[in-house]
């Protein structure tokens, strides 16, 4: 077969791991089929192709833009594909080539604040519904996300493919890189953007609990072992600086910025724990990445993030403070608690693995290709 994949955002957070693993994996497993990759000219800079049977096609058409429902919906037309491989939701409308489509979750759906405006959250509920009902196959990347696509985007249960995510064969294999200057003392970690739904505000909430409570302990005499703690956050302050302030946690609460993939490993391995307690994951990557170094993940019970830690991790009430105030400080007071969690994430993180993703993806270009043969 002659595969097209939309690879234009290979360097965004979530799809463009998702896309890298997903590359990856197809070049590692081999076989005769040839892939073509639609890139931007920043991805072309960065990622070369991973094997002879890969080639690649530029597309300027930004995600979101009118440009994709044009200039990128005709270069694909112009490849002879038996198959396109669309990794969001915002695929182009219309187009004669077989697609599937990866819908990793419905955020812009169900949470309409999410969207710029009233009208955009519109036009990315129609856009989804189309892209499902024009794809031979939807895949997804959670049970949680397969049952929401079925429920709310009116296709078929059966249509809808479960290919979980997964980690790069090379993570977690052999020392971390050390985490960067300035993070000596323990410290959790949160990695992720600052959107409404990821409840940065209630991290900060609890986060200052875990130190109220040691400022109580090491007054009363006690070991006080979370009175140095950090919480580190990728990304900048922004509108989270009147939060830390408002909570006097100047000073303990780090922002790393963008980090990038190769010290990210680092971070993850030297935190005490990965905290998350968003409102809503189609998968959630962090917990998986956290996990894969051994990591404890604290999460709310929302959407996939109990499907996706399992054992590997501290599952709390989503949008309670002191939940998941008790749970950092547990696996910051407790070492054989932490040590017990670390195996297991160690384990769960196992069960994500790179063959299946492609495996599993390649099957459905297969299905979704005979579905023309049949027709």
């Amino acid at each position: 077969m002659r595969i097209g994949i939309d690879a234009r955002m290979i360097y965004m957070s979530g799809i463009g791991t998702y896309l890298r693993n997903l590359i990856g994996g197809l070049a590692r497993l081999g076989g005769d089929h040839q892939y073509v990759l639609f890139l931007s000219k920043s991805g072309r800079e960065r990622f070369g192709p991973p094997g002879e049977n890969f080639r690649v096609v530029s597309s300027e058409a930004p995600p979101y833009s009118f440009a994709e429902q044009t200039s990128l919906a005709c270069a694909i037309e112009s490849q002879r594909l038996d198959l396109i491989h669309h990794p969001h939701y915002a695929a182009p409308l219309f187009g004669r080539v077989p697609m599937i489509a990866t819908i990793h979750d419905l955020i812009h759906q169900l949470f309409p604040e999410e969207c710029p405006s009233r009208l955009m959250w519109r036009i990315s509920r129609a856009v989804a519904r189309r892209t499902a009902r024009r794809a031979r196959l939807v895949l997804t990347v959670s049970e949680n996300s397969r049952r929401d696509i079925a429920a709310h985007l009116g296709v078929p249960a059966a249509k809808v493919r479960l290919t979980y995510n997964a980690l790069p064969p090379e993570w977690g294999r052999g020392d971390p890189p050390p985490p960067p200057a300035g993070l000596d003392a323990p410290y959790f970690l949160y990695v992720g953007n600052h959107k409404t739904h990821k409840n940065l505000p209630l991290l900060l909430e609890a986060f200052a609990g875990v130190r109220e409570r040691a400022g109580r302990a090491g007054r009363a005499g006690g070991a006080g072992g979370a009175s140095g703690v950090c919480l580190v956050l990728t990304g900048e302050k922004g509108d989270l600086a009147d939060e830390i302030d408002r909570r006097c946690l100047e000073g303990a609460v780090v922002f790393l910025g963008d980090v990038p993939n190769d010290s990210l490993e680092g971070v993850y391995a030297a935190a005490r724990a990965l905290v998350f307690p968003s409102r809503y994951e189609g998968f959630g990557y962090p917990p998986l990445e956290a996990m894969g170094r051994g990591t404890p993940a604290i999460v709310s019970d929302a959407a996939s993030l109990p499907e996706v830690v399992g054992e590997g991790g501290i599952v709390v009430p989503e949008g309670e403070a002191a939940p998941l105030r008790d749970a950092m400080l547990a696996l910051l007071e407790d070492d054989s608690l932490r040590a017990d969690l670390s195996r297991k994430a160690l384990r769960q993180a196992e069960r994500f693995s790179w063959r299946a993703l492609a495996e599993g993806t390649l099957e459905a270009y297969r299905e979704a290709a005979a579905q023309g043969e049949r027709a």
